[in-house]
């Protein structure tokens, strides 16, 4: 009877660490957690000025967190994009997987240099460009940058926004 205490100790403790490393890791992005509202300048784009709507929800009860985001840009041009962001086994590596409406698929690794700022970087895994997602906050609100990076070649900025929270 002692062996299957100890065995059902040694269970919960084991359960309790890793429900305490998922909730650590899903910390880190509680700051871009909701409905946000964005918009780029016309500079900050090579499709000129737009203005679109994103949000991250936590879905399957908090195993992943899922961000949906729809752009429309004054050239006309419109843009829909869904991310999944999970914790990959076993190390519970926060990672991401990208898919838009143009055919692109994206595996991100996730990596957190500071406070409130996440970075989405293309795990390499695929030929061609990498590619590299930023959001931090700067006061209330959030903000964004995506970059591309020929093969060969450093990161360039291609898109830069900001947005509030709806």
């Amino acid at each position: 009877m002692t062996d299957m205490r100890l065995t059902m100790l040694a269970l919960l403790m084991t359960f309790s660490g890793l429900h305490a490393q998922t909730s650590d890791a899903w910390k880190k992005l509680d700051f871009v957690l909701g409905e946000w509202t964005g918009v780029a300048g016309e500079k900050d784009t090579p499709l000129g000025a737009g203005q679109g709507a994103f949000s991250f929800q936590a879905e399957l009860k908090d195993k992943i967190i899922v961000r949906r985001n729809v752009a429309q840009y004054n050239s006309g041009v419109e843009h829909d994009d869904l991310m999944v962001i999970y914790l990959d086994a076993p190390n519970q590596t926060p990672r991401a997987i990208y898919f838009d409406t143009e055919g692109h698929v994206v595996r991100y690794n996730l990596t957190f240099p500071s406070a409130k700022r996440a970075v989405f970087e293309s795990d390499g895994s695929q030929a061609g460009p990498k590619y590299r997602l930023t959001y931090w906050m700067e006061g209330l609100s959030l903000n964004g940058q995506f970059e591309v990076a020929p093969p060969g070649k450093e990161y360039q900025s291609y898109m830069k926004w900001t947005s509030v929270k709806k």
